[in-house]
């Protein structure tokens, strides 16, 4: 079939498949900025006040979420286009009540997960809900994820890996990484992750290719999408407009270079335009963000609403704790401690992006560091750290790249089955004081229980009797087994990798 000629294609619809089929039923606070933009054309919640912690209200009298509204958007084309069908689904449950109160039956150890049950089942919504996360994985977070992966491929391929070996570094990264992990359900951090990279790859110099002036003018739209995402792009901001003049600097001047950068400066002014109106709609105030205007919440007594310099705990916990750390999540990235000394001229990553990588990197660790609110994530998992992600990959790139096919293996195998435990438990602490931790604890439920999958574990959860059909252990495997198969449909509908997009390798030079 001519549509899955490409590898690119392939690699795209078997990571859209996996992720949606591992979505988790977590609706999410950029939920309701979508939910309400689509019923009433407006980004007030004040249908939703109570259903999320985020959502306050104002001094005008109506709720707000207490977040950047730009992270709701990505999902309202999915939503809208399934929107009648959302519709007759809360008609139903209205006209057939399932029961509410004391009557709500939720076997978890979450009670604030009881509590919101037991809310939307009142309101008639559990089943337009439930739809709701399951569209929203499908049409916005699960193909975004995917098109990050055939992002780093395509990179991949034009540093010269041969394509077999960058298939599975693709793969590697797509079910390898927390990449996985956060395209199980709607949340900002891999759109950030996503516009941030795709801003790199356009400012990125190929040999003999010049960064063009709509390259410019795009890389600072998505850098600029970044800051409207998060506060935290502000920082990646600066640092791509620095990567952007440094690395044009000695080819066309210091003040040619910056010159030609404000194209990235026009580009980066609608989105964070977007985001200064947004802010000035809801809270009366463009330049202070919805944390200024909320309620106080845990960690908000510190510095500045929860900003301080950055802090030697956090800076740890961010990289080492079980519960989101990013080398728990994922201990491939111990390799980073290995140097790459190979040959200058061979390098997938080059010296000059290598440097940018290790800036950006501990610049953005600095950043989150200073963020209290980082110690918040023990009740979401990996999260903060996303959009490092990509780019460390990178890094180690070089490595993988010249391993033995047999180390690679050794190393790729069991990072993929730690990736999918991960994904398939999606389990984080019910409270701070807990003494379970999700790695671990995922792992052991995995070899207790069986393979699962997050929504199933919600849909049993939910229902009382184990003699019911979800109950049945048969379920994830039947599942991932015909899942597997159509991925393995779709990879053999087009040629041999190794037959097409072979380049010279760079480690064969």
């Amino acid at each position: 079939m001519k549509p899955f000629r490409s590898a690119k294609i392939r690699i795209f619809v078997i990571c859209w498949l996996v992720y949606t089929l591992h979505f988790s039923t977590n609706v999410v606070r950029e939920h309701y900025p979508a939910f309400s933009l689509i019923d009433h054309g407006t980004f007030q919640v004040d249908e939703y006040l109570g259903f999320h912690s985020d959502i306050f209200r104002h001094t005008d009298g109506h709720a707000y979420i207490g977040n950047n509204v730009a992270g709701s958007l990505p999902a309202v084309p999915g939503l809208l286009i399934f929107d009648p069908v959302l519709d007759r689904l809360e008609d139903y449950r209205l006209k057939h009540p399932s029961g509410g109160g004391e009557s709500v039956y939720y076997d978890t150890e979450y009670p604030n997960r009881a509590g919101f049950l037991r809310k939307v089942k009142e309101r008639g919504l559990d089943l337009r809900f439930g739809a709701a996360t399951f569209i929203t994985t499908f049409t916005c977070q699960a193909p975004l994820a995917a098109l990050l992966v055939v992002l780093l491929y395509g990179f991949l391929l034009k540093r010269g890996l041969r394509g077999l070996r960058a298939v599975s570094l693709a793969f590697l990264f797509g079910f390898g990484t927390p990449v996985f992990y956060r395209a199980a359900h709607l949340n900002h951090n891999l759109f950030f992750a996503l516009v941030l990279f795709g801003s790199f790859l356009l400012l990125w110099k190929e040999d003999g290719v010049p960064v063009t002036r709509w390259r410019r003018f795009f890389a600072g739209l998505l850098a600029g999408a970044g800051l409207a995402l998060d506060y935290a792009g502000a920082l990646t901001l600066v640092v791509l407009y620095g990567y952007l003049v440094l690395a044009r600097r000695k080819e066309r001047g210091l003040l040619r270079s910056v010159g030609e950068s404000l194209l990235f400066v026009v580009g980066s002014i609608p989105p964070v335009a977007f985001l200064l109106w947004t802010q000035w709609w809801m809270y009366g105030n463009p330049f202070l963000p919805g944390q200024f205007h909320m309620p106080a919440v845990n960690y908000t007594e510190m510095g500045v609403r929860g900003m301080t310099l950055p802090d030697l705990h956090v800076f740890y916990e961010n990289l080492m704790s079980p519960d989101w750390g990013l080398i728990p999540f994922a201990p491939m990235f111990v390799l980073l401690l290995v140097p790459a000394l190979y040959r200058k001229g061979k390098l997938i990553l080059p010296r000059r992006e290598g440097v940018f990588v290790a800036v950006f990197t501990l610049a953005f660790l600095l950043f989150c560091a200073a963020n209290q609110y980082s110690l918040m994530q023990f009740n979401s998992g990996f999260r903060y750290l996303l959009p490092v992600v990509p780019f460390l990959f990178l890094a180690l790139a070089d490595h993988f790249a010249r391993m033995p096919t047999w180390l690679l293996f050794l190393v790729g195998a069991p990072s993929v089955i730690h990736g999918w435990v991960l994904a398939m438990t999606r389990f984080t602490r019910p409270e701070m004081a807990s003494p379970l931790h999700a790695v671990p604890e995922s792992w052991r439920r995995v070899l207790h229980d069986g393979l699962q999958l997050p929504w199933l574990n919600v849909l049993r959860s939910t229902t009382p009797d184990p003699g019911h059909i979800v109950h049945w252990r048969i379920w994830p495997f039947f599942l991932l087994l015909c899942t597997g198969l159509v991925c393995l449909w779709v990879w053999r509908r087009g040629p041999r990798v190794d037959s097409i997009e072979c380049k010279p390798s760079v480690v064969d030079g």
